[in-house]
């Protein structure tokens, strides 16, 4: 049986898993991943690779069970030091068909398993996964990236020199210090 694309049509899935397969291009990432940890942001370093598979369960969603990997470079936010790392996500989702519209369009309605608000829609009997897999990645990367977070155990950044550096007062402030002082 030939292998789906990550956009097929619903009327291609039976009971049996069907497996997909596909990339997101680096230029669809490149747009959505920068400006995710301030100013500077995730740099796209290779294209993603979705795989998984679809089948139509008995109650007539469409089931995706997939996994997208990519590399993505980012500056760690203790260091600045220049890192790179493969993330690898794994997700299942559940896509339910809505009723026609009043024009006789069948939406698609995608859900994840758990229990949540959130909703996507498709229009017609075609799915594209493109996005689904794309928002996935994005809620995986960590907010504040760190050489731990490339497996790198030897960060640049200097924890007891930086608290050293916090603990001296302003000598504008000590005059506040000592009033909080004959207060307490």
């Amino acid at each position: 049986m030939k292998v789906l694309n990550l956009r097929f049509r619903v009327d291609d899935l039976t009971s049996e898993s069907r497996a997909f397969e596909g990339q997101l291009t680096e230029e669809l990432l490149a747009s959505h991943l920068p400006g995710l940890v301030g100013a500077l942001g995730y740099r796209v370093e290779s294209p993603g690779e979705v795989a998984g598979s679809a089948y139509l369960s008995h109650g007539g969603e469409v089931i995706i069970d997939g996994q997208i990997g990519v590399t993505v470079g980012f500056d760690c936010t203790r260091c600045l030091s220049s890192r790179s790392v493969k993330i690898s996500v794994k997700q299942s989702h559940a896509l339910i068909s809505r009723a026609a519209d009043s024009d006789g369009a069948e939406e698609i309605v995608v859900s994840d398993d758990e229990d949540t608000d959130v909703v996507y829609s498709f229009e017609g009997d075609e799915v594209d996964l493109s996005d689904l897999f794309r928002q996935d990645l994005v809620l995986a990367l960590p907010m504040n990236p760190s050489c731990e977070t490339a497996g790198v155990a030897d960060c640049t950044y200097d924890e007891t020199a930086q608290k050293a550096e916090s603990e001296q007062i302003d000598p504008r402030w000590a005059p506040l210090l000592e009033l909080k002082k004959k207060l307490n």
